[in-house]
C-alpha cells in the first residue's frame, strides 16, 4: 500500500463520504483512488477558495468534519482567504494539501506552506511515510475537538512511498475513534466543553486562568454578585451565542430566563435558537428587529451566555453601556470583557453556569414579562415594519425577503454572502435551527457564499438550500456556478443586484465623496447563469416571487434568481458600521 492509499483509507475509516477540492499534481493520485477505488464522492471546484468554502459549509450543516484537498503552492495561497474564514468560524475541517517533493528543491510551486498556515492561524499536522494514517487521524481528531481547520502538507514523493506504518484499523483502535453525530441544536463537530472556574470582573479586563477540569466553582463570590444583580433586575435579558449552543445550554438558558422573567435573544450565529419561545426577540445587534432593538436597549441586566458581545452585537458600543449591566459567561476567560466591559464575569460552561445561577435564584419574578410587552410582541410584524421602496430603480430587498420568507418551504437552510445586502436575508429569512444558517462573512470576505452554500447543500440534502448573494460576490465566484451545475446541487441562488459594490457606495455617499468607482453597468446575470447550464429567471416584480417559490419546490440543480434591487435602500447595520469607521 502506498502512502496516498493509506491517507485515503484513513478518511474512509472515519466515515468520510464527501471530499471537496481541486486537482493538481499534489493530489493527482489521491483523488482517483478515493473515487474509483473507495467510492468517495469528490466534488471538484473551479477555484481552491470554493473548495475550502464547500468543506466549511458542509461541516457547518452536516455535523461532520469537512475534508478538502488542494495542490501545493498557488493551490494553498488561493485557499487561504476561505481557510481563515473557516478558522474564525471554528469550523472542523481538514485540508490535505499537496507539497513539492522533498527530493527536488527549487520547483516553481515551492513555498513555505507551513509558514502560510501559521500566518492564517491554522495548526499543521506532521506527515510522514511511516505515520501517514496516524497523522490523518490526529488531524481529524484535532479539527473536531479544538475545533477548527487543521492542515497537512503532503510532499508528492512521500505520498508515492510504500506505507510502512501500522494498519488503519490499528491506528483507529489505538485512538479509540468512534464516529458521532451532533446533538440537536449543537454546533457541528464541537465537543462538550469543560466547566471552568467562576470569577468576577467588575468593569475590568477579562479574567485569566485555566478552566477547572473537575467542574467545580472556584469563586462563589462571583456567583453571588451575579445573583444579586439578577434578583434586583426589572428588565433582564438572556443573550445566547455560539458558545451556549456548543454546550447544549438551551434548556438551562430557558429555565434561567423563565425564573427571572427575562426576554430571550441571540447573537447572529445563534439565529432562530429561541424562535419557538413566546418571549424571544430574535437577533441582538445590527440585525435586530426594530422592536427587539428597542427592548434590548432598555434592559437593565443582560446575562450573556457564550457570546463575544463584539462591536456588531453591541451596535458599535451603543447598546450595552451604563446603566445596563452585563453578566458575561464564557468557557474562555479571555473572551470575557474582551469587547464590552462586564459587571460580573463567570468563567465556565454556559449550561453548567446557567444551572448554577438557577439554583441560587428565588422563585419566578415578572421581570420584563409584562402584559404591555406581551401585547407589543404579539402585534409586531417585521414584514410590514418598513415602507416598501420597490419601483423603477429596483425592488426593495426588505420586501423581497419578507415575501420569500412566507413563500419558501419552512424546512430550509440559508447562507448569506457578504455585502451591503446581507443583513436583509439574514434578518428576514427564518431557519428551523442555528445550524441551518451560515453567515459566510467570518473573515469579512466577499465571494465565499457560493462555495459555502454548495457544501451546505451537500451536507444537508433534506432542506432547501437558499443562498443570498450580491452581484459583486457572484461575479467574484462565478466560475464555481459551473460546479453547482456539474454536481447537480439543488439550491436557490438569490442574487441581490444593486449594480454596485453596495457597502462601498453607501460609505462614499455618507462621506460626501464621488461614488462612480463603486458602480457597475447592469449585467444579464440570468442569461450568464443559463449559458452555464443553470436554471435562471429574472425577478423584476414582487409578484414574480410567487412563481420563483413554486419553481424552487422541486429542484434538481441550481436555480438562479436575478433580482435587481433599489440601491438607495440603505441598511441600518451599514450606518452602524460607518459609525465604527468614524470612531476608529
Amino acid at each position: 500500500m502506498k502512502v496516498f492509499e493509506a491517507v485515503a483509507e484513513t478518511l474512509v475509516a472515519h466515515d468520510v463520504t464527501d471530499v471537496f477540492g481541486l486537482m493538481g499534481d499534489g493530489n493527482l493520485r489521491l483523488i482517483p483512488h478515493l473515487t474509483s477505488q473507495l467510492g468517495v464522492r469528490v466534488i471538484g471546484t473551479r477555484h481552491e477558495s470554493a473548495a475550502i468554502a464547500m468543506a466549511d459549509g458542509y461541516a457547518r450543516m452536516s455535523g461532520r468534519v469537512g475534508i478538502c484537498t488542494v495542490t501545493q503552492g498557488p493551490g494553498v495561497t488561493n485557499a487561504l482567504t476561505a481557510l481563515i474564514s473557516a478558522r474564525k468560524a471554528r469550523t472542523p475541517l481538514v485540508l490535505l494539501a499537496g507539497n513539492t517533493p522533498n527530493a527536488v528543491p527549487g520547483l516553481p510551486q515551492d513555498c513555505d506552506q507551513d509558514a502560510l498556515f501559521a500566518a492564517a492561524g491554522v495548526p499543521v499536522q506532521s506527515f510522514g511515510a511511516t505515520t501517514a494514517a496516524a497523522d490523518v487521524a490526529a488531524a481529524i481528531e484535532l479539527a473536531l475537538t479544538r475545533p477548527g481547520p487543521v492542515a497537512i502538507s503532503m510532499p508528492t514523493d512521500v505520498q508515492d512511498e510504500q506505507y510502512s506504518g501500522p494498519s488503519v484499523a490499528e491506528v483507529l483502535g489505538d485512538r479509540g475513534w468512534t464516529a458521532t453525530s451532533p446533538e440537536p441544536d449543537q454546533v457541528p463537530g464541537t465537543p462538550m466543553p469543560r466547566v471552568g472556574n467562576l470569577t468576577s470582573s467588575r468593569g475590568t479586563s477579562p479574567p485569566r486562568g485555566e478552566p477547572d477540569p473537575g467542574g467545580g466553582h472556584a469563586d462563589s463570590r462571583a456567583l453571588d454578585l451575579a445573583v444579586e444583580l439578577l434578583r434586583s433586575a426589572q428588565r433582564p435579558v438572556v443573550l445566547a451565542g455560539r458558545g451556549a449552543i456548543r454546550s447544549r445550554a438551551k434548556q438551562q438558558a430557558l429555565a434561567l430566563a423563565d425564573r427571572i422573567g427575562a426576554l430571550l435573544a441571540t447573537s447572529l450565529p445563534g439565529k432562530s435558537w429561541f424562535d419557538d419561545h413566546p418571549w424571544s426577540v430574535g437577533i441582538c445587534g445590527g440585525l435586530a428587529t426594530p422592536l427587539g432593538a428597542e427592548l434590548i436597549a432598555d434592559a437593565d441586566v443582560v446575562v450573556v451566555l457564550g457570546a463575544s458581545v463584539n462591536s456588531f452585537t453591541n451596535k458599535a458600543g451603543h447598546l450595552f453601556r451604563p446603566p445596563t449591566q452585563l453578566i458575561h459567561v464564557d468557557i474562555d476567560p479571555e473572551a470575557i470583557g474582551a469587547y464590552t466591559p462586564a459587571e460580573v464575569g463567570l468563567v465556565g460552561d454556559a449550561a453548567t453556569t446557567a444551572a448554577a445561577l438557577l439554583d441560587r435564584l428565588p422563585a419566578t419574578t415578572t421581570g420584563y414579562r409584562t402584559p404591555e410587552i406581551r401585547r407589543r410582541l404579539d402585534t409586531f410584524d417585521l414584514a410590514t415594519a418598513h415602507e416598501d421602496a420597490s419601483g423603477p430603480d429596483g425592488l426593495d430587498p426588505r420586501t423581497v425577503c419578507a415575501r420569500l420568507d412566507a413563500l419558501l418551504p419552512r424546512r430550509r437552510s440559508v447562507v448569506t454572502d457578504g455585502g451591503h445586502f446581507c443583513g436583509f436575508p439574514a434578518g428576514y429569512l427564518s431557519v428551523p435551527r442555528p445550524d441551518a444558517f451560515a453567515f459566510a462573512l467570518d473573515f469579512g470576505a466577499v465571494g465565499l457564499g457560493l462555495g459555502t452554500a454548495m457544501g451546505a447543500a451537500v451536507g444537508s440534502p433534506d432542506r432547501l438550500m437558499v443562498l443570498a448573494i450580491g452581484d459583486g460576490g457572484l461575479m467574484m465566484s462565478l466560475g464555481d456556478l459551473d460546479t453547482a451545475v456539474r454536481a447537480r446541487i439543488p439550491m436557490l441562488i438569490l442574487v441581490f443586484d444593486d449594480r454596485a459594490y453596495g457597502a462601498e457606495m453607501h460609505f462614499l455617499r455618507m462621506l460626501d465623496l464621488p461614488d462612480e468607482q463603486s458602480l457597475f453597468a447592469s449585467v444579464d446575470l440570468a442569461g450568464v447563469a443559463a449559458r452555464l447550464g443553470a436554471q435562471a429567471v429574472l425577478v423584476d416584480s414582487i409578484d414574480a416571487l410567487d412563481d420563483l417559490a413554486a419553481r424552487a419546490a422541486d429542484l434538481t440543480g441550481p436555480l438562479l434568481a436575478h433580482i435587481p434591487v433599489n440601491r438607495n435602500v440603505r441598511a441600518e447595520w451599514l450606518e452602524e458600521a460607518f459609525a465604527r469607521v468614524l470612531e476608529g
